[in-house]
C-alpha cells in the first residue's frame, strides 16, 4: 500500500495510523506546507520513521512533497500525480488543516483511493472510499519504546521492573504504614540507626535488602534516606502494574526531540517516575513523599509535558505527606481544594493523602487513565472485598 501522511505539529494525531499499517506500506509520502516550520516537522518525522524501520528491518520508500494549500497550481500538480492510481492509496490526514485535507481527500477518492480518519478518543478510524466507510478498531497499539521512537525521543535510562517485583515484600512492608515510614526516614536522616533498630526491628531486614542500611544496620551513604523517593516510585508501580496498560516504564529518563523542545520551550531531558501507554494514549505519574513539594509547580510541569504528548495525554500526581496535626480532624494538605480544581482544569489528577489507600488509589488510576484492573487482579480484588465484608459481618 501507499500511505500519504499530511504532516503537522501534533504527531500523536497521525502516528497510530502509521503504526497500524507497519509492514504493509511500500511507499510513504509526507505532505507538508511550504512554511519552514512545517518543513522541519516533515524532516523530523522522516528521520523518526527511518529509525523505526531500521529497528524492525522494514524497507519502505519515504518521499516528501511540499505543497502550498493556497496555490491552485500546486493542487493541480498533485491531482495530476495521483490521477488514475490504484486502490492501494491511503490518505492519513488526522488533525491536518481542514482545507488541505479536504482537497487531498477529494483527489484520493476520485482516483479510487481511501481516506483514513483517526479518532484519538476511541482509538478507532474510519476507512472511507467512494463506496462508503467502515469504522475499524486499531489492532496494533504502540508500546512505549515504539511510540517514543516515532516521536523522535530516546529512552536514556529506566529502572528494572523485574528487580522491583523481587523487592515487593520489602516495599510493601516499608510503605504500608506512612506514619512509621516517615519516622524511619527521619531517624535515618538523623543517623540514629541504633534507635531505628530498637523501635523497628522487623523493618531493618527490609532496609538491608533495599540497600538503605548495611548488615550492621548502619546507613549506606550520607543521603541514603533520599532513596526513599525512588523506592516509593517502585512501590506505586507495584499497584500500577495490576492495571491493563499496554506498557509501563519506571524511572524513565527521556530525551525529547530537540526540534520540538525548542518550539515548545520545554526541557530536553525529562524524568518520569512512571510512564504508561494505553491504546496509544500516554500517561504519567509523579510520585512524591514528604512536604518539600511545590504543588503549583508540579501541576504546571505536568501540564507542559502533556501538551507535548497531545490532548489525549493524562497525568496523576501522587503525594503522601506526614500528618502534621493529628489532633485535628483535618490537617492542611499540600494540595488544597483550589489547587485540585486548578489541576483538574488542566487534566491533571491529584491523589494527596496522609496514608496510602489501595482502593482510593485504584479509583484515581481509573479516573485518570480510563483503564481497568487486569482480569486476574479484578477477580482477586472482588474476592478480597467479599472476604472483608464477611469479616466485618462476623465481628
Amino acid at each position: 500500500m501507499e500511505l500519504l501522511t499530511i504532516v503537522h505539529a501534533r504527531k500523536i494525531d497521525y502516528l497510530p495510523i502509521i503504526y497500524e499499517f507497519t509492514g504493509k506500506i511500500t511507499r510513504h509520502i509526507l505532505f507538508h506546507d511550504h512554511d519552514k516550520i512545517e518543513r522541519d516537522y516533515a524532516y523530523e518525522l522522516k528521520a523518526s520513521i527511518e529509525n523505526f524501520n531500521k529497528k524492525y528491518n522494514i524497507e519502505t520508500e519515504i518521499a516528501m512533497i511540499e505543497i502550498d494549500e493556497d496555490s491552485k497550481k500546486d493542487m493541480q500538480r498533485i491531482a495530476e500525480v495521483f490521477s488514475g492510481n490504484s486502490k492501494e492509496i491511503y490518505l492519513n490526514g488526522a488533525g491536518a488543516d481542514t482545507a488541505l485535507f479536504t482537497v487531498l481527500s477529494s483527489i484520493v477518492l476520485r482516483n479510487e483511493g481511501h481516506v483514513v480518519a483517526y479518532d484519538n478518543d476511541d482509538n478507532t478510524y474510519n476507512l472511507i472510499s467512494k463506496d462508503g466507510f467502515f469504522n475499524k478498531k486499531i489492532e496494533n497499539n504502540m508500546n512505549l519504546e515504539d511510540f517514543l521512537l516515532l516521536m523522535g525521543d530516546i529512552i536514556l535510562e529506566e529502572q528494572s521492573k523485574e528487580e522491583i517485583v523481587k523487592q515487593k515484600e520489602e516495599l510493601e512492608l516499608l510503605f504500608s504504614d506512612a506514619k512509621r515510614m516517615f519516622n524511619i526516614r527521619f531517624l535515618l536522616k538523623q543517623r540514629k540507626t541504633k534507635e531505628l533498630k530498637k523501635r523497628y526491628p522487623k523493618v531493618i531486614e527490609a532496609l538491608q535488602k533495599l540497600d538503605i542500611v548495611d548488615e550492621h544496620s548502619n546507613m549506606k551513604g550520607q543521603e541514603a534516606f533520599v532513596h526513599f523517593g525512588y523506592l516509593f516510585e517502585a512501590f506505586v508501580y507495584l499497584h500500577v502494574e495490576k492495571f491493563a496498560f499496554d506498557d509501563v516504564k519506571v524511572g524513565a529518563r527521556i530525551r525529547f526531540d530537540e526540534g520540538q523542545v525548542e518550539r515548545r520551550n520545554i526541557e530536553v531531558s525529562n524524568e518520569f517516575d512512571i510512564l504508561t501507554i494505553k491504546e496509544n494514549k500516554i500517561g504519567f505519574i509523579e510520585c512524591k513523599i514528604g512536604d518539600s513539594l511545590d504543588p503549583l509547580g508540579s501541576i504546571y510541569k505536568s501540564d507542559s509535558i502533556m501538551e507535548y504528548f497531545g490532548q489525549s495525554a493524562s497525568s496523576l500526581i501522587v503525594n503522601i505527606e506526614r500528618n502534621k496535626t493529628p489532633h485535628k480532624k483535618k490537617s492542611k494538605k499540600n494540595f488544597g481544594e483550589s489547587l485540585i480544581y486548578r489541576a483538574e482544569t488542566k487534566r491533571v489528577m491529584i491523589y494527596n493523602a496522609f496514608d496510602f489507600s489501595t482502593n482510593k488509589f485504584r479509583t484515581k488510576i481509573k479516573q485518570a487513565f480510563n483503564v481497568e484492573l487486569k482480569e486476574e487482579h479484578k477477580k482477586q480484588f472482588e474476592k478480597d472485598g467479599l472476604k472483608s465484608l464477611q469479616d466485618r459481618w462476623e465481628r
